[in-house]
């Protein structure tokens, strides 16, 4: 792609934020698709006073995005009459036109305010990129463009980065002017998509609020239990030095739905030919039939032990994190692969140099299964058992749970999805945000051939369907020993074990400062808020109080426990946040008053959950002194099945 110096000087700004840039747009600009199926003809024209705007050819008809009159006054008003904006605002803009639009939006924000753009058409960031000078706006660390056909397999990773749930109120998306006419296919396609990613942080939120505590409970029981076994990395690595042709060998993903009981059987036949990942809730299922998976994954904090009383299940390696219910760790006798799924097990593992990675989810655990196969390096992905609604009106295959009928009493959880044969059908709605989510991967990541192999159930857009014969016909003429998922590396030697022990005694010390520090911190916030009621906010003494409360309300950022403390008081915490930012920015002393009072709640949250966690780790030690905790097991090849 040959570059004029606009093009050169804006590519540069960019690729400080979107991966390699010049690739991606090489590789769309020289794609025979794309140059024989144009169908937008982006173009740059000048307006009454001169300045460049953007245009598109469409239908026989210019369309521009610009005012052709005067575009810069027109995008301030445009910009002032978006009202009142507040200072944590996030604002996502359809539209990135010749980029004025954006400019005169940003003069109006604050720092702390974030700007996500979508441009969804790719000829018309090209045309601009090349004609109009956008540095100061492609370089402004409160933008983040998302181009369609460029990086738009990075959005959801930065939506979920960067959105918080105290923050989606405070948040809202608007389009440029002339974009809702020409591209109201596409702009409303990327709303879904927004829509169905803050669904997904309010279905987080939900769940910490209800099981946080259950979930670092057992992150402090499982602690042991991780630190002796390996990470996820270190199997992707054993993979890697073992030549495990994952570019050809499918992995088998099996959930517990309904069809499952339509082709168990025929999942014999992958056996020692694909990679067999079964979720914790299919491997009854599974043991029913004397089908030995090849790993199995489990998540949940209070999963049922009774998919985990057969023997045999004992010995099959297991994909696990913190939260995964402590009483399947100590019972597990084969290899352990774990992965990170909070900051503090993310940060644990870095303190000690070591990588750990993260399995992205929609929710549910077959979501981080097919993560984990990605992450493993497979191309080509099966699903089973993935019915995301109700087949034949029953909610799982037979032999998993004993569960009630599909009633009225739960009509509040229904909905209807389109199943394979574009017909409705009855499925939970949180079942809805799992199937989006493997539809968000699916196209995210066009080098994943993924084929849905169920044979029932909700439609996965970008799957393929196909029998589960069929499937193994074309994809599981490889071999697969999975002797493989033995022997692998730890993540941790003999000797670094105990600095981890150590580590934690350190912690228990710490517990005790933390309580001292935020016990002070709120007698500081009561002393802020005298000085406040006095006038006296300009005294030294003032000023000495909001560098102490800056420090103390800084811990969050580096300090360890403080995760372990966030994740017991979930509830009370977003009680809190969801408030933190209020203020209507006319009554200065009223909103530092309020700000005070909720540093003081949050601060008391934090100190009564101290004793908790300090109780916690206590019990750790103890019970992994007895259980000598420097022995590292190892593992009789025998127990592999052939």
């Amino acid at each position: 792609m040959e570059e004029n110096n606009l093009m050169q000087a804006n590519m540069k700004c960019l690729e400080k934020r979107i991966s390699q840039i010049h690739i991606r747009i090489d590789k769309y600009v020289n794609s025979a698709e794309n140059s024989e199926k144009k169908i937008d003809d982006a173009f740059a024209d000048l307006s009454a006073s001169g300045e460049t705007i953007a245009a598109v050819c469409k239908d026989g008809r210019n369309w521009y995005l610009n005012s052709r009159y005067d575009a810069a006054r027109a995008a301030k008003i445009w910009a002032d009459g978006l009202g009142e904006i507040h200072y944590k605002s996030i604002f996502v803009l359809g539209g990135l036109s010749n980029g004025m639009y954006a400019k005169a939006l940003l003069k109006r924000m604050s720092s702390e305010n974030i700007l996500f753009i979508y441009e969804p058409c790719t000829e018309v960031f090209l045309q601009m990129s090349e004609n109009v000078d956008m540095t100061d706006l492609f370089g402004d660390e409160r933008v983040f463009l998302f181009v369609e056909n460029i990086n738009m397999d990075n959005f959801r990773e930065y939506f979920k980065a960067i959105f918080k749930y105290e923050l989606i109120n405070y948040s809202q998306i608007v389009i440029s002017p002339g974009y809702g006419r020409i591209f109201s296919r596409q702009l409303g396609d990327f709303n879904e998509l927004c829509q169905k990613e803050t669904n997904f942080i309010q279905g987080e939120k939900n769940t910490l609020v209800e099981l946080g505590a259950e979930m670092v409970d057992n992150e402090l029981h499982n602690m042991w239990s991780m630190v002796t076994a390996s990470t996820i990395d270190c199997l992707q690595q054993h993979f890697y030095e073992n030549h495990i042709d994952v570019e050809n060998i499918p992995a088998i993903i099996v959930s517990a739905g309904p069809s499952l009981d339509k082709n168990i059987e025929d999942l014999k036949a992958a056996k020692g030919h694909s990679m067999i990942i079964a979720v914790d809730s299919a491997i009854r299922k599974m043991m029913t039939h004397n089908i030995m998976p090849d790993i199995i994954i489990t998540i949940d904090s209070h999963k049922p032990l009774v998919l985990f009383e057969d023997e045999r299940i004992k010995t099959i390696p297991m994909v696990v994190c913190g939260q995964t219910r402590c009483e399947i760790y100590k019972e597990q006798t084969g290899p352990i692969f774990v992965f990170a799924d909070n900051m503090f097990t993310l940060r644990f593992y870095q303190n000690f140099n070591k990588t750990i990675s993260t399995l992205e989810t929609g929710g549910s655990v077959a979501n981080n299964a097919y993560s984990l196969a990605r992450f493993l390096g497979f191309k080509n992905i099966i699903l089973v058992g993935q019915d995301l609604a109700f087949t034949d009106n029953r909610k799982h295959a037979s032999d998993v749970y004993k569960e009630k009928e599909i009633g009225e009493d739960e009509n509040e959880k229904y909905t209807y999805v389109e199943d394979m044969h574009g017909k409705p059908i009855l499925t939970y709605t949180n079942f809805c945000i799992y199937k989006e989510w493997f539809e968000g991967e699916i196209k995210d990541h066009p080098e994943c051939n993924v084929i849905n192999a169920t044979e029932g159930g909700a439609n996965i857009k970008g799957a393929k369907n196909m029998k589960l014969q069929e499937a193994l016909h074309i994809y599981a003429d490889v071999h697969f020993d999975n002797s493989c998922l033995y022997n692998v590396p730890y993540a941790f030697s003999d000797d670094e074990l105990g600095e981890v022990y150590e580590s934690l005694n350190n912690m228990l010390g710490r517990c005790d400062e933390l309580r001292g520090k935020f016990s002070q911190g709120i007698r500081n916030y009561m002393r802020f808020k005298e000085l406040v009621t006095l006038g006296k906010s300009q005294t030294s003494e003032f000023r000495s109080i909001v560098s102490k409360l800056k420090e103390v309300n800084s811990l969050n950022q580096d300090e360890l426990i403080i995760e372990l403390l966030s994740m017991y008081s979930k509830a009370d915490e977003y009680e809190v946040l969801n408030t933190m930012y209020d203020s209507d920015g006319n009554d200065a002393q009223n909103d530092s008053m309020k700000a005070a009072n909720q540093g003081m709640e949050l601060l008391s949250v934090y100190r009564d959950s101290v004793e908790t966690v300090k109780n916690r780790i206590t019990e750790l030690i103890e019970y992994d002194v007895n259980q000598d905790v420097y022995e590292v097991t190892t593992y009789d090849i025998s127990f592999v099945e052939k």
